[in-house]
Parts: C-alpha cells; sequence; structure tokens
C-alpha cells in the first residue's frame, strides 16, 4: 500500500470501525461484505489471518466462531485501535505489517482473509503468493476484489475520483486550508476470470465466488440521497446470485490451498 493510502487510513482510523454501523451506501457495503466473507468461512476453529485488519471490526465475530485471531494493517493507527479494543483479548494478536512480506512461518494459519485490500496494493501478485505461503495446505483463503465490469465501481474509479482529485487543490485553495489525506490514486480493479487465475496460479483451487452489493446510483447521487441509495441496494442484493451478479460492485474469491504449493512455488 502506497504512503498516501496508509495516511488516508491513519486519519480515518478512530471512526472506521463506526463506518460499518452508518445508514449510507458505504457502510451497507462494509456489513454486506462482512456478511458474505462470515458465510463463507467453513472451519469452524483454528489460527485465522486477517490481512488489512483496520481497526479490528472482524474480531469479535471470529473468535465467537472459535478462531484465534491475527490482524496486520499496513496503518498504525489502524493497529492503535486494535490494541485499544481488543488489547487485553488473549486470542486476537495485531501488527503493523506489509502484505507483501507476512512475517509469519510457512504453513501457520488455517485460514485467511484479505477484505478491501488488494486493489491498493502495487506488487499485488507477491501479496497472495505470501497469503499462500503462510496457509496450511487445504487452509482457506478469501480475498475480496473490486468489480471491473459493475458500472458502479468502474465509474468511481474511472471518473468520480480523478474528478474529485482535479477538484480538491481547487476547493482547499480556495477556503485557505491544507488538504487532508485522501484515497486519490486508481485503484486495481478485476474480473472474474482475471481474479481467478490470480489466485488459482498462486494458491489453488477456488471453490466459491460470491458477488455483492449493487449500487445504482453514480456517485455523488449516491451520497447526496444516502437513504434511497441503501434501500435500493438492499433489495437489489439477490440479483447478486443470479444472472446479473455481474452488477456487484465487488465480488469474494474462494480458495482452498493445494498441497502442492509451498514457500519457494
Amino acid at each position: 500500500m502506497n504512503k498516501e493510502s496508509i495516511a488516508y487510513f491513519d486519519q480515518v482510523a478512530a471512526d472506521y470501525f463506526q463506518r460499518y454501523y452508518e445508514n449510507s451506501p458505504g457502510g451497507y457495503a462494509l456489513r454486506v461484505r462482512q456478511e458474505k466473507v462470515l458465510e463463507l468461512l467453513d472451519k469452524p476453529a483454528g489460527r485465522l489471518l486477517d490481512v488489512g485488519c483496520g481497526p479490528g471490526v472482524m474480531v469479535p465475530k471470529l473468535i465467537n466462531l472459535g478462531f484465534e485471531f491475527w490482524g496486520i494493517d499496513a496503518s498504525p493507527r489502524m493497529i492503535e485501535q486494535c490494541h485499544k479494543a481488543f488489547g487485553k483479548v488473549n486470542c486476537a494478536h495485531f501488527t503493523v505489517g506489509n502484505a507483501t512480506a507476512l512475517a509469519f512461518a510457512d504453513e501457520f494459519f488455517d485460514v485467511i482473509i484479505c477484505m478491501g485490500v488488494i486493489d491498493r496494493i502495487k506488487d499485488y501478485e507477491t501479496a497472495i503468493q505470501e497469503m499462500s505461503r503462510v496457509l496450511k495446505p487445504g487452509g482457506t483463503l478469501l480475498i475480496t476484489f473490486t468489480n471491473l465490469l459493475s458500472p458502479h465501481a468502474a465509474w468511481r474509479n474511472f471518473v468520480f475520483y480523478p474528478m474529485m482529485a482535479c477538484l480538491r487543490p481547487l476547493y482547499y485553495g480556495l477556503i485557505r486550508r491544507p488538504q487532508p489525506p485522501a484515497l486519490v490514486s486508481l485503484a486495481r480493479l478485476y474480473t472474474q476470470n482475471a481474479a481467478t487465475r490470480l489466485v488459482t496460479k498462486y494458491c489453488g483451487r477456488v471453490t466459491d465466488v460470491v458477488y455483492f452489493y449493487i449500487n445504482l446510483f453514480l456517485s455523488p447521487l449516491d451520497e447526496l440521497f444516502p437513504q434511497c441509495a441503501v434501500w435500493t441496494a438492499e433489495r437489489l442484493e439477490p440479483l447478486c446470485s443470479g444472472k446479473l451478479k455481474w452488477l456487484g460492485a465487488s465480488f469474494i474469491v474462494k480458495a482452498k490451498k493445494g498441497s502442492h504449493f509451498n514457500a519457494t512455488s
């Protein structure tokens, strides 16, 4: 993750946990992603690594399922929030870390999850290879990808965010205030085929792909009318399991690590 992204997540760390509970399109997307990831877990206990754990939103639910939790994040402030909330929980461990150089032994984890992170890692192939390295044979890997074919995701990434990046200097110049950190660089979006090929190459057999979050309100309309956007997204969510699933803004790839993958694969 680049310096501007780390600076942004450092800035929002204190209130990021609360975003999961907001009645906003972003809050709904975070909640439905969490729900889908939990549904895809098929091992009731063991060691679990959350790559890009943020403030530790997944910790309570995963510990209740019997997992021993490890979380890493490139943002020091996010890890501070984890220690503040869960520092006294014996089966939860947190550290500042780099997804492309995981500080764990080979084949250490039973499950690895990576939510909302891979799109902004420059050396994404090394990151997936590292996740595979520290995953046990037969272990489960869950990675969320932003969907290139989604009108909502493509618009935000290739039109809305670049437009806002151009306007930000003008706006903060007019009000004579320094610009706060923001996510202004383009993320890497994926088709399902590209994502599954990538995961298969470095980990093993893909067993499931689950889409989520259809938003028909192109930004900034979703932010101007958040309740309407959430109401619509909730009613469109069932389409993510049918022929119109490609409208989902993101999808989760679930894979099982093959026995022939090792630290040098």
